[in-house]
């Protein structure tokens, strides 16, 4: 076990595995125009660097995003003269960060992990404080940033069972690590509890909540509203003919729901009962529609709009960044990544609207939100099964819901309360950065007028 973080070993590795990821990278900059300047951006080549103080917000992907940008809203708001810089892991969240943080100074992917372009990458931006979104842990990009004296503070901090056992391994050396942060503000006690276990100095760590319940700005209900009303015009949307949309699915759900979909329509009533299923991820897109048209009479896709839309029985979301706005559309909201064991997917939008939400049984990687959710009667969770037994457990479930309204809306009731219940996340993490970050930054204390 090693009392320091290994570095040698970890850039070894990184060294070893350099011609993998750069063939990765290479042949997407050769697919995609857009991947030329990714590709520079993850090696800190010619990154965007606005004047200080800077804030460097970095998220991972399109769900990290929406959650750091009421955070990053209310930094402006309260340090009006300083500069916001956000960075993303992947393509897609990249895009959501362009198209609704278009007010930030610098928008970029972010940098590989090598010690020479961490190094790079901090030189050359020079933040004042760097915030990372739910638990973003990169070793030479945490030590460039401490070489520096420059904060970084970890927001919205989740430990996964998964992410816990896999960094226990590293015994001390995880504590070392996590050290190198100034603040860890976590999404709950227990992932409070869970970051102290692995090293974190208990004086560092709060609890301030989940910022995936803020409410969303009114950009961004202006943004949903457009795309709900798109959805409608595309495929008839809102006509009376129930509605499930299945969102975040994961390779192996999505045969399972096609067969509860096929034994629901078969039902008193339901035969004129609709899918629309959102895949998590988009390279999975073409094969999902493969699988859906040879189980289905009719598929239509939101990519690829046709004559016979309005008449599907199954409508593949085959975009990104539009679930949300779908969701307003649903009798009831499945949440995908939960049939099979990957740890679930986000519950909470499909709550913010009032929607009956349920899940299969593997929901691990929300545990705290499942918990809150649970104890108040907001969500039909199914009971733990074999394979084979899970399309007419998902089937009964979603018959319930669409033939008793009284108990659908008594569950969408409760999961909107629940959520609205738990919306000072926000409030929270400013608090915690304005007291125990922004007054030792003099840079952006000067700004706050302290």
């Amino acid at each position: 076990m090693f009392s320091r973080f290994p570095f040698w070993l970890y850039n070894a590795a990184l060294t070893a595995g350099a011609p993998l990821w750069l063939s990765y990278y290479g042949a997407r900059a050769l697919r995609r125009r857009t991947s030329c300047r990714s590709l520079r951006e993850r090696l800190a080549c010619g990154l965007p660097c606005p004047p200080p103080p800077l804030i460097w917000l970095h998220c991972v992907s399109v769900g990290e995003t929406l959650a750091g940008q009421p955070l990053a809203e209310a930094l402006r708001e309260r340090l009006p003269a300083a500069r916001f810089a956000i960075s993303t892991t992947t393509d897609a969240g990249q895009a959501r960060a362009r198209e609704q943080l278009a007010w930030m100074d610098a928008r970029f992917h972010f940098p590989l992990d090598l010690p020479w372009v961490a190094d790079r990458a901090v030189a050359s931006l020079k933040p004042a404080l760097v915030i990372i979104l739910e638990t973003e842990i990169w070793p030479n990009f945490l030590r460039a940033c401490a070489r520096r004296g420059v904060p970084v503070v970890l927001v919205n901090g989740r430990l996964s069972d998964r992410s816990f056992a896999r960094y226990r391994r590293l015994g001390r050396g995880m504590g070392d690590l996590l050290r190198r942060f100034t603040l860890c503000l976590m999404q709950s006690a227990e992932d409070a509890e869970r970051i102290r276990q692995l090293g974190a100095p208990a004086e560092r760590v709060l609890m301030t909540g989940n910022l995936k319940y803020a409410p969303p700005n009114a950009a961004e209900r202006a943004r949903r509203d457009r795309i709900a009303a798109d959805l409608q015009r595309q495929f008839g949307l809102g006509d009376g003919r129930p509605c499930i949309v299945a969102g975040s699915t994961v390779e192996g759900e999505e045969a399972i729901l096609a067969e509860a979909f096929a034994w629901l329509r078969a039902r008193p009533g339901l035969s004129r009962c609709r899918l629309l299923l959102a895949p998590r991820h988009p390279e999975r897109f073409a094969a999902v529609a493969r699988e859906l048209q040879r189980r289905s009479r009719l598929v239509a896709r939101r990519s690829q709009p046709g004559p016979d839309d309005e008449r599907a029985d199954v409508i593949l979301l085959d975009t990104i960044g539009e679930l949300v706005a779908a969701y307003r559309w649903a009798d009831v909201a499945f949440i995908g990544g939960s049939l099979v064991p990957r740890g679930g997917h986000n519950i909470l939008e499909p709550a913010a609207e009032g929607l009956p939400v349920v899940t299969g049984h593997h929901m691990e990687n929300f545990r705290a939100i499942l918990n809150r959710f649970r104890a108040a009667d907001a969500i039909w969770q199914l009971a733990p099964g074999m394979p084979d037994e899970l399309p007419a457990a998902l089937a009964t479930a979603l018959e319930t819901l669409l033939t008793d309204p009284a108990r659908a809306s008594g569950l969408g009731s409760r999961a909107k309360a629940t959520w609205a219940a738990e919306t000072g996340a926000v409030a929270a993490t400013v608090a915690a950065l304005e007291s125990r970050i922004l007054p030792s930054i003099p840079a952006l204390g000067a700004i706050r007028g302290d």
